[in-house]
């Protein structure tokens, strides 16, 4: 193992909806609405949740900003939530697990998360599967980032973006 195999997904959008209803199956109209309209979810995660209502955030391409948008417009009122908050200029990075010098999941992030806050990079939210570990950050800070995580996580690594 001398490489950390770090991927990019640049130029993301963040939609966060708020106030959508907890009631089953919401979350499944919402996203087989954008289904529909060929809109790939790049990124999915629920944020704050009470008892009758939360939020929930997911990420596409930025080529799919304005499709995206006219669902959530069209669906808004039928699902029963209120406001949806953009945030532009976001990226995902994401690395290999077996490829970095710790052993554990929660080492690894733990690991990244440090690195980047010596540098003062933001992380806006960090997620990990069995195999990788994603991270989203400010695009402006992704190149940055990348080279810092490739330099804590293994000597000589080969970033490749997609």
């Amino acid at each position: 193992m001398n490489e950390v195999l770090m991927t990019r997904r640049r130029k993301i959008i963040r939609f966060t909806c708020h106030g959508v209803p907890a009631k089953p199956g919401t979350a499944g109209m919402l996203f087989t609405a954008l289904g529909r309209k060929n809109i790939n979810i790049l990124h999915m995660f629920n944020t704050e949740h009470g008892p009758d209502e939360g939020d929930i955030s997911f990420s596409v391409s930025e080529e799919c900003f304005e499709e995206a948008n006219r669902v959530l417009e069209e669906v808004k009122g039928i699902i029963g939530m209120g406001e949806v908050t953009v945030q532009h200029g976001l990226a995902i990075l994401s690395f290999d697990l077996e490829e970095t010098v710790c052993e554990t999941v929660i080492g690894t992030m733990t690991l990244a998360l440090s690195a980047l806050a010596r540098e003062h990079i933001d992380v806006k939210h960090i997620a990990a599967s069995r195999k990788r570990v994603f991270a989203v950050i400010n695009d402006e800070e992704a190149e940055r980032a990348s080279y810092i995580l490739s330099r804590v996580l293994k000597e000589d690594p080969i970033i490749h973006p997609i």
